[in-house]
């Protein structure tokens, strides 16, 4: 209940002293309407009052029984509260909440469970009493301090085997019963301390608990508790991280077949340590940073590799390494917070476990990869920085701003990522197609973000960010290709990417393709062009064949820019008449021209020197735009420089 001005408390002392006094009243009573009814009856006179008596008498006696019985509630739920009064003075009184009510079905609850059903009924009977009255349960919930009577008052040795104790039953309904159990502990867990005996329980679950299968079943009875971070912190640590932290090479397998499947829970408890901070980013932060205690010598990086390295060789690792990659989401807020707005916590570490994942690269742990691609993605900014090469290449990553860096607007990135760390962390998970795309498609918005970005800005003024931040995506391009090379291998992620190229362009038609959709495929295109000394032929077959010309993929780089940086205000000459869109009224897109080309060939006349008779206009036009055609030009072969791939040599 929420605390009022008025103080309600009740002072079991002098309840006691009440009962007592009532008890006697009650027997007088009693004696005395039996002496006289006898005396009145043997005279021939009524005796209704006395009759009225002794109803009184037998009231008092109920009322004795009830408060005796409240007696003990308030002593049992008192237990641990500090004696009040000051001066030397004793008191009895005990400060609770007012709802007797509910406490007296929670204290009905707790017996039940712990002095009948786990006592004296077993097998399919037992599961079915569980099920049928842990509906209670769960609606101690909606008064969570009378939850918290009802865990004080619970037997300690039932409610810290709970999880097993039901699945044991063999019960259909075993996981819906022990999330009514985690719902009313998460309610009392969340609420005022107002039962001073449940506080025991509170330090019950945030200490040791003396056994691998006691921390089991007192993790497995948290995961669905939605405890306070505080409490999901300390217990994980308790009762199973700091011991893995200090020795992780031994056997961490706590439950058997029965309880996983029972609940859908890992059998590995440092797995289900990690599930239970999966979520909360605060207490993920709290763990890492305090893991071990002060006898961990182990930075934080180091810290999440020992997890990362426990799931590559124990049998339980998929278990680890997928509970694991969800901890280090919640962590660095990847779902949370905005990507280019993010926390300094939650970006610090996020910075060490990238630095973590990073070295493990393609041999990550397949279950974790999705999470890495969590990551990637609130993060592009940071990946973006951390692949470029124009500045600071010798750098190391870190929080700090490297020398002789310039920002590039629209780029806010939280940390600074070397080119190397970079390229390690993209190895993470480059090498499943599925999740690259699912990369590729915010590296495709955010490019085509920032490149709008910077060219409103250089409209306004002499400056060059349009060209850096081309220059910043195609070193990305550039790492993210060779990542992929390396871990797919060189023949099979030109193919994979040509058949990308390929299937974007027929589906769509070629000349139809989507200038933020697919750009950031055709971008990394440029990175592979380098490459195709090696089979040209095969790949003019494959996809010359398909699309109709490669010049496509080359070309309309240079003019997809030129459309973005026009659409900006770019300063320019005035369009000819030939070049302005009639559907826009503004400047035609090369997908345009390229329409207006291929309904102009003839059988005598290719719709590529159609499309070149469309482009000279628009040369000429850029052409007399000197500012705005250098802008262009630069733009675009920063955009498509493999040096990235080549100064990674030196650099990683």
């Amino acid at each position: 209940m929420a605390p009022t001005a008025e103080f309600c408390g009740i002072d079991p002392e002098g309840m006691g002293q009440l009962a007592t006094s009532l008890s006697g009243a009650a027997d007088r009573l009693t004696a005395y309407s039996e002496e006289f009814e006898g005396k009145l009856r043997q005279r021939g006179i009524s005796t209704p009052a006395l009759r009225e008596i002794a109803d009184i008498a037998d009231w008092g006696g109920t009322q004795v029984s009830m408060l005796h019985g409240r007696i003990d509630l308030i002593n049992a739920l008192g237990k641990g509260a500090p004696e009040l009064g000051g001066g030397g003075d004793r008191s009895s009184l005990v400060r609770l909440p007012d709802e007797l009510e509910d406490f007296e079905t929670a204290q009905g609850l707790a017996n039940m469970y712990g002095n009948d059903i786990f006592v004296n009924f077993d097998g399919e009977l037992q599961g079915e009493i569980i099920h049928n009255h842990a509906d209670k349960v769960a609606k101690l919930a909606e008064n969570p301090q009378a939850a918290a009577a009802f865990f004080a008052l619970l037997s300690p040795k039932v409610r810290d085997s709970l999880p097993s104790l039901i699945a044991s039953t063999g019960s259909k309904t075993a996981k819906k019963d022990l999330a009514a159990f985690s719902a009313a502990l998460g309610a009392a867990l969340r609420a005022p301390a107002l039962v001073p005996a449940f506080a025991k329980v509170r330090n019950d679950l945030v200490k040791p608990a003396g056994s691998k299968v006691a921390a089991w079943n007192r993790l497995a009875l948290l995961k669905g508790a939605d405890a306070p971070t505080g409490v999901r912190s300390a217990a994980a640590r308790a009762l199973v991280l700091d011991d893995f932290a200090k020795k992780p090479r031994q056997d961490w397998r706590a439950a058997g077949p029965t309880e996983a499947k029972a609940y859908g829970l890992p059998s590995d408890v440092v797995a289900l340590g990690l599930e239970v901070l999966a979520g909360d980013g605060t207490a993920v932060r709290d763990v890492f940073a305090k893991l071990g205690g002060a006898d961990v010598k182990l930075s934080q990086t180091e810290k999440m590799k020992r997890f990362l390295d426990y799931a590559k060789s124990a049998g339980t690792g998929d278990e680890v390494a997928d509970a694991f990659g969800r901890v280090l989401e919640a962590g660095t807020e990847a779902t949370t917070e905005k990507a280019g707005q993010h926390s300094p916590a939650a970006a610090a570490f996020a910075l060490d476990a990238i630095k973590a994942a990073g070295p493990f690269g393609d041999g990550l742990p397949t279950v974790a990869k999705d999470s890495m691609v969590t990551i990637a993605k609130s993060y592009i900014h940071e990946l973006a920085s951390g692949a470029r090469f124009d500045k600071a290449a010798y750098r190391t990553s870190g929080m700090g701003v490297p020398e002789s860096w310039v920002p590039v607007p629209g780029v806010t990135a939280a940390f600074y990522l070397s080119p190397s760390d970079t390229y390690q962390f993209l190895k993470t998970f480059t090498g499943d197609k599925p999740l690259t795309d699912d990369f590729d498609a915010t590296a495709a918005q955010f490019r085509h973000d920032a490149l709008t970005t910077a060219a409103r800005l250089d409209a306004q003024g002499e400056t060059k960010n349009f060209e850096r931040t081309a220059g910043i995506f195609g070193d990305l391009a550039s790492v993210e290709f060779k990542a992929t090379l390396d871990v797919r291998g060189e023949r099979d992620a030109i193919d994979d990417l040509i058949r990308d190229i390929t299937k974007n362009t027929i589906s769509l038609g070629v000349d139809k393709v989507p200038l933020v959709g697919t750009t950031w495929e055709l971008a990394k295109t440029y990175v592979v062009s380098t490459l195709l000394d090696l089979g040209a032929d095969a790949f003019e077959t494959r996809v010359e064949e398909a699309t109709g010309a490669r010049s496509d993929f080359v070309l309309r780089q240079k003019y997809d820019l030129a459309q973005t940086l026009h659409e900006a205000g770019y300063p320019a000459s005035e369009l000819p008449g030939g070049l302005v869109s009639k559907e826009t009224g503004t400047l035609k897109t090369y997908d345009e021209l390229l329409i207006e080309a291929k309904k102009n060939a003839t059988g005598e006349k290719s719709w590529e020197q159609a499309l070149g008779e469309k482009l000279t206009p628009y040369e000429r036009w850029m052409d007399h735009s000197e500012g705005f055609d250098d802008k262009v030009e630069g733009a675009s072969k920063y955009q498509t420089s493999d040096q990235a791939r080549e100064q990674l040599r030196l650099w990683s």
